[in-house]
């Protein structure tokens, strides 16, 4: 026959109760006894105090024995006198040992009878403790902690029901974020190859414009005029100012010939809009790298976020990890518990 878990707890609490009723009447018991011989030993000290000596004692050995007499007679009020319980009686024994082996030869030597009759009552109060405590060892049960260690299993079965759900709530929130990041790459991607076609346009443009424009500068030396000073210095001139450079062109078109003169029919036809056109396009490519950046700073974020999210990860895995082994152990410590409960008990004990 076995008993559930719960059942052999209460009948252990019975049990117990009755076990500390019994072990308040074994201590209300023995501590009358010990109060009776303390009794006696303080009656048989003061007949040792009274005691006359013997006559026709050499001086100088009566002297050294009643000296003997009145420090072990005062020793042991001292001692006794400070007794009013059984821990008290406990932690006193050393003392009153002590005072037993150490007493004086000449007060023995004297007062033979009353000292052994001291001595008999203080080895019947020792005998009378250690009968205590072995009766006490008979009754007293360990205090099992099989209570306390099944709400901290529970508590901890919870912590790690929550624990669980957190780091699978983490896992499937950071497949989300790969997704995330995965279509973020494919946002960015389209945009980059839209920035560099802006930019070879834009290059295309600007070469192609420079290349008509550089074709001028050896007409426009010889003629010496300085308003076309910062053109020879750089041909990039035609495209940061273009309505100045085709105003050049047009006051020195006159004396301009041959393919000279093409480069500058083709310049005045198409240098504005070739210039509205670069302008268009650097619009476009600032509103592209704005997009890229806005693409990039929110990659980064959540670079970061998953970063975070890994790092909360392992501190899970690590805290759940713990959890376990701390739950493993604390059911090692119930089994143990069980096992003593079981032979307190007589029977077996199903943990359920």
């Amino acid at each position: 026959m076995s008993l559930k878990l719960e059942e052999a707890i209460r009948k252990y609490e019975l049990l117990r109760k009755q076990r500390e009723k019994e072990l308040e009447e074994l201590k209300d018991h023995y501590l009358k006894r010990v109060t009776e011989i303390i009794r006696e030993i303080l009656e048989a000290l003061d007949e040792l105090e009274r005691k006359e000596p013997p006559k026709d004692v050499d001086p100088h050995l009566l002297s050294i024995a009643l000296r003997e007499r009145n420090a072990y007679v005062s020793a042991l009020r001292r001692i006794l006198g400070g007794i009013n319980s059984l821990e008290e009686l406990e932690r006193r024994l050393g003392e009153i040992s002590k005072l037993h082996v150490g007493h004086g030869r000449y007060l023995i030597a004297l007062f033979k009878k009353d000292v052994y009759r001291v001595n008999r009552l203080l080895k019947e109060l020792s005998e009378v403790y250690t009968e205590y405590t072995l009766k006490l060892r008979e009754i007293s049960l360990p205090d099992l902690k099989i209570v306390g260690i099944k709400r901290e299993m529970d508590e901890l079965r919870g912590r790690i029901s929550q624990t669980e759900r957190e780091l699978k709530a983490l896992v499937e929130y950071s497949k989300g974020l790969g997704s995330e990041k995965t279509s973020e790459k494919g946002e960015l991607e389209p945009l980059e190859e839209k920035e560099n076609e802006l930019q070879v346009r834009i290059r295309t443009l600007q070469t192609e414009i420079r290349s008509k424009a550089s074709k001028l500068q050896k007409p426009l030396k010889r003629m010496r005029i300085p308003e076309a000073s910062p053109f020879l210095e750089d041909t990039s001139y035609s495209l940061r100012y273009p309505e100045e450079f085709l105003e050049l062109l047009k006051m020195v078109y006159p004396s301009l010939d041959g393919k000279s003169k093409k480069s500058a029919d083709w310049l005045i036809k198409n240098l504005p809009s070739k210039i509205e056109e670069i302008n268009t396009l650097k619009e476009q490519l600032e509103t592209v790298r704005r997009e890229i950046e806005s693409a990039k700073s929110a990659s980064r974020r959540s670079e970061e976020l998953a970063l975070e999210v890994r790092r909360k990860i392992s501190e899970l895995e690590e805290e759940l990890k713990k959890l376990r082994s701390h739950y493993r152990s604390i059911e090692g410590e119930l089994a143990g518990e069980i096992k003593v409960l079981e032979r307190i008990l007589g029977e077996r004990v199903e943990r359920g």
